[in-house]
């Protein structure tokens, strides 16, 4: 009986110990699993956040693309329009195609959309690209048309005044004896502004014989003026000019009768008639 009771007890206790063990085993499982849970649950979180935060980012860059590019269509269309060109040559009137994430739904319908969404800012920075290559060779074409209008000699050197003297045989006003007059002659009141007849370098500024005080401008393509009798420079040898700079005031220095302008064109060092060049308008 004894035996018996023993046996019974010591059953009693390894089946009790086991499930103490099982239950032990079952709440550490447990307790690792709600943790690889909760730590899954706290990446998917850091990457829902990272996820916002892109789509927040790409949002700014796709609305600052946008203003970008309708900037440089509005720029292209007005420097068509100034240098009227042909408008289907540099079309900026196509508009891109827009548009972007659904904002209003959940967390799955944003994630779906956002490879498209990024698609769609590429493009738009491809077509920005393509706009700017464009106005870059739109710029070289009115660069070029405003370089070739800004040495082109145009109009006369004076805005008031007139051609007392033509270029050719002439009876000089000192000796009264025909003589060749290398140049036109503008009167004017003194102190009356000269102006470059087209842009270039000066290559002399100074005092010249007969010539009183000399402007020469080089306006490369072998022509150059001259600007003579002048009572005031106002530049330097080295100096850049534009086309209607001012860079002398009227005078009678030299060998001169009174205030005027007398004016030269230059060909490969050749005196030629400028009547033709004061003929053009003025670009």
């Amino acid at each position: 009986m004894r035996s018996t009771s023993a046996c019974l007890f010591t059953l009693a206790a390894g089946w009790g110990l086991h499930a103490w063990q099982s239950d032990s085993v079952d709440a550490a499982v447990a307790n690792e699993w709600r943790s690889t849970l909760e730590a899954q649950q706290e990446e998917l979180a850091a990457i829902r956040r990272e996820s916002d935060r892109m789509m927040t980012a790409l949002t700014r860059r796709f609305a600052d693309l946008q203003g970008r590019l309708v900037r440089m269509e509005a720029l292209g269309q007005r420097m068509i329009a100034v240098a009227d060109l042909d408008a289907e040559e540099f079309d900026f009137s196509q508009r891109p195609a827009l548009g972007g994430p659904y904002e209003g739904g959940d967390m799955g319908a944003t994630e779906v959309e956002t490879p498209e969404f990024i698609a769609m800012v590429e493009r738009l920075s491809d077509q920005i690209l393509t706009r700017q290559q464009q106005l870059d060779v739109l710029g070289g074409l009115l660069h070029d048309r405003q370089f070739r209008a800004d040495v082109q000699l145009t109009g006369r050197p004076v805005d008031k005044g007139w051609q007392s003297s033509g270029f050719g045989r002439r009876l000089d006003p000192f000796s009264g004896r025909m003589a060749w007059h290398r140049g036109l002659d503008f009167a004017a009141p003194t102190g009356t502004k000269v102006r470059a007849v087209a842009g270039g370098v000066v290559v002399f500024s100074g005092r010249r014989g007969a010539y009183g005080n000399l402007v020469e401008i080089n306006h490369g393509n072998g022509y150059s003026t001259r600007y003579a009798h002048a009572s005031e420079k106002l530049v330097a040898v080295g100096d850049v000019v534009r086309k209607g700079d001012v860079i002398a005031k009227v005078g009678s220095t030299g060998r001169a009768t009174g205030p005027h302008v007398h004016f030269e064109v230059l060909k490969d060092g050749e005196s030629v008639d400028p009547a033709r060049y004061v003929a053009r308008r003025r670009g």
